[in-house]
């Protein structure tokens, strides 16, 4: 660590040139900051959007099915007199 010239008391911790900050875990990008649990994090959200959608479709199978059967009944009913 290398003393700052302008601030006597205050000790950097940053190395080199530039500092490290790209390779420490918490530094900033534009996006916020970055951590370890940002790719898990998307992931479950990934795979929570997967589930959501494989819910719906089935929901909607469901749905469909139901009224092909009920319109299959009623015509049965209808034509079979």
């Amino acid at each position: 660590m290398e003393k700052s010239k302008s601030f006597p008391g205050y000790v950097c911790s940053n190395t080199g040139e530039f500092g490290d900050q790209e390779n420490s875990q918490n530094s900033y990008n534009f996006n916020g900051p970055r951590t370890k649990d940002d790719a898990q994090l998307k992931r479950k959200k990934r795979v929570a959007t997967y589930n959501m959608f494989t819910t719906e479709g089935k929901i909607k199978s469901t749905v469909r099915d139901s009224f092909k059967w009920i319109k299959t009944k009623l015509s049965d009913i209808r034509y079979s007199v």
